[in-house]
C-alpha cells in the first residue's frame, strides 16, 4: 500500500543575518518563516530496500546522498533499532534552490510520517529533536505553521501573524542561487553582519517590516532577478521580496485583478507562477 504526504514549501517574510560566529564561520539568523500552499507530493510504500527517486528536477540525487534518507539514519539512530525500508518517490512542485525550502520540508514531512507510521508516539519536542540533527530549516516544517527562527535554525517560536488584506503572487526566475555562495558574498559586503535592515519589535505587513539581508547581494551578483523584481513592481506589485537566499520573488499586491494578471504574464516566462497563501 502506498502513503502519500504532501510536504509544503516557506518564504521568508524577514530575514536577518544577526552574526557570525568567530572560528565556524556559522551564521546565525533571526527570520520570520511561513508555510505556503505549494507542495511536494510524497509517495511513500514499505520495500525489501531503501531507495529515493526525485521527479520533477533536473539533477540526479543518490539515495544516500538525500536528505530523506538523512531523516530516516537520525530517526533510526535516535529509536536504536532498524526501522522498515521504503520505495519513496517525491514528485517535486517546489523548485530547488529557490529559498524555499523543499528540500528540509521533504525531510520534515518523512520524519513525522515514520513517527505515525512506525508508531514510535514521539513528543514534538523529541521530534524537534531529530529534526535539529538532520537540517537547519527541519524543525521549522515539523511545526508547519509561522515562526520566528532564529540561531542557526534551530530556535523556532511559532507565532500568530496579523492577518493581511494582500493578494501574494510567488515568481521563481528559475535561476539557482547557491547558499553558501550568498553568504560568502554576503560576508565580503558585510564582514560586521551590520545591514541597514531592523528586525520589528512587532511584526505588521508594512513595507519596512518585510525585508532580506541577502537581496543586495544576491541582486549584484545576478542581475536578472532584480530586473525581475522591478517588472512585478512595474506590473503592480506594492511590495516585492526575495525567500531566503533566492531566487524566488514574493509579489504582494492589493488587488486580486492586479495579481491574476501578473500570474498571466509571467507564466509565459517562468515555470513556477502562481497565487500562493500562507498556511497557518
Amino acid at each position: 500500500m502506498i502513503s502519500t504526504v504532501y510536504s509544503p514549501a516557506k518564504i521568508n517574510i524577514f530575514l536577518k543575518i544577526e552574526r557570525r560566529e568567530n572560528g565556524s564561520g556559522m551564521h546565525f539568523i533571526n527570520s520570520l518563516f511561513a508555510p505556503i500552499d505549494l507542495f511536494d507530493e510524497i509517495d511513500i510504500e514499505e520495500s525489501a530496500s531503501f531507495s529515493v527517486v526525485t521527479e520533477g528536477i533536473a539533477e540526479n540525487i543518490p539515495t544516500e546522498k538525500n536528505i530523506i534518507f538523512k531523516a530516516y539514519a537520525a530517526l533510526q539512530g535516535y529509536a536504536g533499532k532498524k526501522l522498515p525500508k521504503f520505495d519513496i518517490k517525491i514528485r517535486k512542485s517546489i523548485p530547488s534552490g529557490a529559498g524555499l525550502g523543499g528540500g528540509s520540508s521533504n525531510a520534515a514531512a518523512f520524519l513525522k510520517f515514520l513517527n505515525e507510521y512506525c508508531q514510535f508516539n514521539l513528543s514534538l519536542a523529541q521530534l524537534i529533536e531529530i529534526a535539529s540533527r538532520i537540517g537547519s530549516d527541519v524543525p521549522f516544517f515539523i511545526y508547519g505553521k509561522p515562526a520566528i527562527v532564529k540561531g542557526l535554525g534551530e530556535k523556532t517560536e511559532p507565532v500568530d501573524l496579523p492577518e493581511s488584506d494582500d493578494f501574494f503572487v510567488l515568481v521563481n526566475p528559475e535561476i539557482h542561487v547557491n547558499t553558501g555562495l550568498a553568504y560568502s558574498l554576503f560576508d565580503k559586503t558585510y564582514p560586521d553582519c551590520d545591514t541597514s535592515n531592523r528586525v520589528p519589535k512587532q511584526f505588521s505587513w508594512n513595507n519596512e517590516d518585510i525585508f532580506n539581508d541577502f537581496e543586495e547581494i544576491v541582486f549584484a551578483e545576478f542581475p536578472e532577478i532584480a530586473r525581475v523584481k522591478a517588472e512585478l513592481e512595474k506590473a503592480g506589485a506594492h511590495k516585492v521580496f526575495m525567500s531566503g537566499s533566492g531566487s524566488t520573488l514574493i509579489a504582494m499586491t492589493k488587488n486580486g485583478d492586479t495579481a491574476g494578471k501578473i500570474v498571466s504574464e509571467f507564466s509565459k516566462r517562468f515555470k513556477t507562477v502562481r497565487k500562493t497563501e500562507i498556511l497557518f
